[in-house]
This record gives structure tokens, C-alpha cells and sequence, in this order.
């Protein structure tokens, strides 16, 4: 009778149990846990969707962790990531962040109360959004650094440009074409020769200007 309540007492102990990931299996999707001084078989983590949907964040070696054990019996466990540890801390404590901080060190994280997403990259990292069509519908967007656009870029705003512009010939060997009025506050440099400051000489009437026909 002893023995009987000892395993009956065993098993509901070990139906919900802590432990860490010793061994992870990628390929398999099955993991090893050690739970005290037991080292469980290979057994599968539980992950968001598994259907038509399918996630993918694995578990990590060392990942403190929760087994699920029923009738208490380790060889039909299945492990639910995971629980905060001195190894592993919370990469923040605000309640209104949701933030998702990855080994090389990038985060991304949402506050709610701000308002405020903010996505920060280690260096030498890149982005990609490849899709038909990408719309940002912002009242304001700033670029710090250099862009490139491969093909036409398209403005049905006014454009801007304080720092100066350099253009170079396109196919059809123009730099600009404008279509109506240029106005120019300044001058207008062609070649060296001022548009304003260029002189002509006078031409007595009925003289040949010399300009081509």
C-alpha cells in the first residue's frame, strides 16, 4: 500500500514540472529537458499554430521551461516555452511594451502607451519587404540616410530639395525636361555664360542679329 501511494503521489508530482532544455533536435522539433536529475527522451515543444498557419521560434539549449506530463508519465510530456531566469531576464519590465529582443541583440517592440513601434537592428542588418505594392500612410516620413530608388520615383507633391541637386543625362540624352514656366530667383549658368549677367551687343535695326535660322 506504501509503494502504491508512493507512485500515485510521484506521478501527480511529476504531471506539471520545471526544468531546462539539455538537447535540441531543429529537425525532429523534439527537445530533451532535465528535470532535477532526470534527463527526459525526446519529446516535442508546443509552438502557436500548427495548421493552415505554421510559426516557427524554437526553444534554445538552457531555456528554463514548463513540462506538461499527463498521467505523469515523462514519455508523453510535451513542453511549454518558457520561464524567466537569472540567465535569461525579460529584455523589459514596462507593462506597456511588448518587446521581443533576439540573440544577435536586435529588438522589436511595441508601447502601447506611447503609441510607438520601434524595430532597432543590429549593425550590418538589413530589412526586406517584397511585395506588388508597400503604402506608408504617414503625415510624415524622414529618411536619415541615403536612398536609392532603382527606377522612376514619381512626386505629385511639391519637391523640396535644400541641399542643392546633381542630375545626369537620361537615355534620350537630356539631364531636364520641364514642361511650363522655370522660374529662377537667382541665375542661370550655361557653359560658363550668365543668363543675367551675359551682355549683347547692340544691333542697329534691320540688321542680321546673327542668330541661325
Amino acid at each position: 500500500m506504501t509503494s502504491d501511494l508512493s507512485d500515485l503521489l510521484r506521478l501527480i508530482l511529476n504531471l506539471i514540472r520545471f526544468g531546462s532544455i539539455a538537447e535540441v533536435d531543429y529537425d525532429a522539433q523534439k527537445v530533451r529537458v532535465l528535470v532535477g536529475k532526470n534527463l527526459t527522451d525526446w519529446r516535442p515543444w508546443a509552438t502557436q499554430r500548427a495548421g493552415d498557419t505554421q510559426t516557427w521560434w524554437p526553444p534554445t539549449k538552457g531555456e528554463q521551461v514548463i513540462l506538461f506530463s499527463p498521467e505523469g508519465d515523462f514519455n508523453q510530456s510535451i513542453l511549454f516555452p518558457a520561464v524567466y531566469s537569472e540567465h535569461a531576464k525579460p529584455p523589459s519590465t514596462n507593462p506597456a511594451h511588448h518587446t521581443t529582443k533576439y540573440p544577435d541583440g536586435a529588438i522589436i517592440q511595441y508601447d502601447h502607451e506611447a503609441h510607438a513601434l520601434t524595430a532597432i537592428l543590429p549593425s550590418g542588418s538589413s530589412a526586406l519587404v517584397k511585395a506588388d505594392k508597400v503604402t506608408s500612410d504617414a503625415k510624415e516620413t524622414l529618411c536619415t540616410g541615403n536612398l536609392t530608388v532603382a527606377k522612376n520615383l514619381i512626386v505629385n507633391g511639391m519637391s523640396s530639395l535644400n541641399a542643392g541637386m546633381a542630375v545626369l543625362p537620361g537615355t534620350d540624352g537630356a539631364a531636364a525636361s520641364i514642361q511650363g514656366k522655370l522660374n529662377v530667383s537667382d541665375d542661370v549658368i550655361a557653359k560658363g555664360i550668365s543668363l543675367t549677367g551675359h551682355k549683347h551687343p547692340v544691333i542697329a535695326l534691320g540688321a542680321d542679329s546673327g542668330v541661325a535660322k
